[in-house]
């Protein structure tokens, strides 16, 4: 009962005379009638309302009954995190009664947010805690009516989660899926569908097409930027936060959401400060809201196609045909999984074979065994996570030393789980079922000898692919095709100027840096990425000023 009496006053604190004044001075003080509306879910744009007499509620619209969720009285303020990440709004506020509030442009809010800490710790607290109560609160948000087995599905069930769109999940063949299908007139072949805010409806959609229909999709102002990011996974997002708070106009972009590879994390737990661990995507959102808090801008989805060089600029092409300018660019796109290399598997991906562990996955194979393939961090953080959510759990090693690539700790814990059975010196020669996985073929790596594995999913995690197809051939990559930089970079016979070495993660094209796994020479680790990220912005900062 304390922590619900700590989190409800954490979410809904009540301002000092101080801070009340503080925001008033910066405020219109606004009038309003009984029943009328402050703003409305599927609004953006929207200001920041201190209550100064009467009251407001904020009221849930999502399900088939408008609801209540809390009424705001004076000194306190409406607003949650899509304030800070310019969405628009998932709920609606009305006066009632008589009201008067003071009315607070979202521009005048990020200057509170960046430049009074205390008021502006409580804000953030607030804000944070609203949205994880709200979809706590049986908040229906968009409605996403698919089949388990889906593959759009899943990717859409991702897409929402990395981008952390509040949804509810319907399944297609259960009778409420059903009905819910005949009643919007949508046939079991136009799934998955997608019932976005403001009457929007969306058939068997695209990434692209899903970000038009919440409202995520924003336009690109057309300045020139000091530094931009591509990819905003931990490298990219701990230089957002390091060139942002430093004073440098700082823009990211990412393909698909906050977080990167290791934001499908399903638990990091040697990543220093953080000694209970943490989701990856809970690590990717914090960065996220630290960013903002900073001034950074974050644009997603959104895919750089190609990068030319333009007077003493980057010139950035993305895929939607916005361009973008940067004095400095920081390449930080990652690396992915390498494909399950089985004739066949493709049948499965993103339903029964995956490439990421998170709760949305773990469905897949609640009622069945998993197995996961690879020995690396994530590999071993996956056979914990989905041990605690299926019946068992195989992990399958082509080596014999589970200490090669994962972390001792890790190693043990997996060791003595009496749920995960690890399999060593084998590799996967067939993937075997019909509309489903039902098991997989191994081929014994040291006498050639063939074993069955029942299992209904499988988790990938072996090898890694860098992210570098678009970039321009003036940028060097290593024979697997990661970034050279630095002394690397020096030596490659590529670097262009004579008057300057290349920084530490700069590239062969000048002003252009790497960090994170899409660099050659890289560890694999989150607070290698970050370091990485911190490294490029102290490396912009030379450049930009001509050192």
């Amino acid at each position: 009962m304390a922590d619900v009496d700590q989190e409800h006053h954490l979410a809904f604190p009540r301002l000092d005379e101080t801070e009340v004044e503080t925001l008033a001075g910066m405020a219109d003080l606004c009038t309003f009638g009984d029943g009328e509306a402050l703003f409305r879910a599927g609004e953006r744009g929207f200001p920041f309302y201190v209550v100064e007499s009467g009251a407001i509620a904020i009221v849930d619209e999502s399900g088939d009954e408008p609801r209540t969720l809390v009424v705001h009285g004076p000194r306190e303020f409406t607003g949650d995190v899509s304030l800070l990440t310019d969405r628009p709004a998932v709920i609606s506020a009305y006066a009632r009664g008589g009201c008067r509030a003071y009315c607070v442009a979202s521009r005048d809010l990020r200057r509170v947010i960046q430049e009074i800490p205390n008021l502006s710790d409580k804000l953030l607290e607030a804000f944070q805690t609203r949205r994880i109560l709200l979809e706590r609160s049986g908040f229906v948000g968009v409605r996403v009516i698919g089949s388990l087995g889906d593959p759009d599905l899943t990717a859409i069930r991702e897409f929402f989660d990395k981008n952390k769109v509040p949804h509810t999940w319907i399944d297609a063949d259960e009778p409420a899926g059903r009905s819910a299908l005949e009643s919007l007139g949508v046939g079991p072949d136009q799934t998955p569908f997608v019932a976005c805010a403001r009457g929007t409806l969306a058939t068997r959609p695209s990434v692209a097409q899903l970000a038009e229909c919440i409202g995520l999709k924003r336009r690109i102002r057309t300045e020139p930027f000091d530094l931009v990011i591509v990819g905003a996974g931990p490298a990219g997002l701990a230089a957002a936060v390091y060139g942002a708070s430093e004073g440098l106009a700082t823009l990211v972009l990412d393909r698909f959401g906050p977080g990167g590879q290791a934001g499908t994390s399903s638990r990091i737990e040697n990543y220093m400060g953080f000694p209970a661990g943490l989701t990856g995507a809970d690590l990717a959102n914090r960065a996220y809201l630290q960013a903002l808090k900073f001034g950074a801008e974050l644009v997603a989805p959104v895919d750089v196609r190609s990068m030319t060089r333009e007077d003493d600029l980057h010139r950035l092409e993305c895929d939607d045909g916005q361009l973008v300018r940067g004095r400095t660019v920081l390449v930080a796109t990652g690396a992915t999984y390498r494909r399950l290399p089985v004739a066949g598997c493709e049948h499965w991906e993103g339903a029964g074979i995956f490439y990421s562990c998170t709760s949305v996955h773990a469905r897949s194979c609640r009622g069945g065994r998993a197995a996961v393939v690879g020995g690396g961090n994530s590999a071993g953080q996956a056979a914990m996570f989905l041990a605690e959510h299926t019946p068992g759990v195989a992990l399958l090693l082509r080596g014999g030393d589970l200490r090669k690539s994962m972390s001792d700790y890790l190693a043990r814990r997996i060791e003595r789980h009496g749920n995960i059975e690890v399999l060593r010196h084998v590799e996967v020669d067939a993937v075997e079922g019909g509309r489903s996985i039902t098991g997989l073929r191994l081929r014994d790596l040291r006498d050639g000898g063939s074993r069955s594995l029942d299992c209904s999913a499988v988790f990938v995690f072996i090898g890694a692919q860098p992210r570098t197809d678009w970039m321009p051939q003036t940028i060097a990559v290593d024979s697997k095709g990661f970034i050279l930089t630095g002394a690397d970079a020096a030596r490659s016979g590529r670097w262009p100027l004579t008057d300057r070495e290349p920084c530490t993660v700069e590239t062969t094209c000048p002003g252009v840096f790497a960090a994170g796994d899409v660099r050659s020479g890289s560890t694999p680790r989150v607070a290698f990425a970050v370091g990485d990220g911190a490294l490029a912005v102290t490396c912009a900062h030379r450049v930009l000023s001509g050192l």
